[in-house]
């Protein structure tokens, strides 16, 4: 299935199965300095993984589609992880629906390691076209 990109991206050219850019994530750590710790990280919260769903939204969708107030982001993490860590987010389209005058599109977004690609976060998405 074809790769969604937001500068062509319409809701009667979208189809199920249509696959989502791959989104790459780390947050850059400044390298340790010798004799001092290293600060204390604390784990990727859902409204950040939300942040990093809505980035690779805005690579397959226009971004007015993305930011609709219609639109919904419900995001899961699975395993915790730090901002450090690299994972990649990757998704597809999973329905698509007209009606009541409503042009509605379901996405499904998975996020896993770079080592092995273990599913650490998930994210079921609803776009208002």
């Amino acid at each position: 299935m074809p790769t969604l990109w937001a500068q062509t991206t319409e809701f009667g050219s979208l189809s199920v199965g249509d696959s989502l850019p791959i989104l790459v994530k780390f947050d850059f750590r400044p390298p340790a300095k010798d004799g001092v710790a290293t600060p204390q990280e604390n784990p990727v919260t859902v409204e950040k993984l939300t942040g990093y769903v809505k980035e690779i939204l805005m690579k397959g969708f226009p971004q007015s589609v993305v930011n609709h107030q219609d639109t919904v982001v419900d995001a899961e993490i699975i395993t915790p992880f730090l901002p450090g860590d690299t994972v990649s987010l990757s998704g597809a389209v999973v329905g698509k629906i007209e009606e009541d005058g409503r042009r509605l599109v379901e996405c499904r977004v998975v996020v896993e390691t770079e080592d092995g690609g273990a599913t650490v976060a998930k994210a079921n998405v609803v776009i208002s076209f």
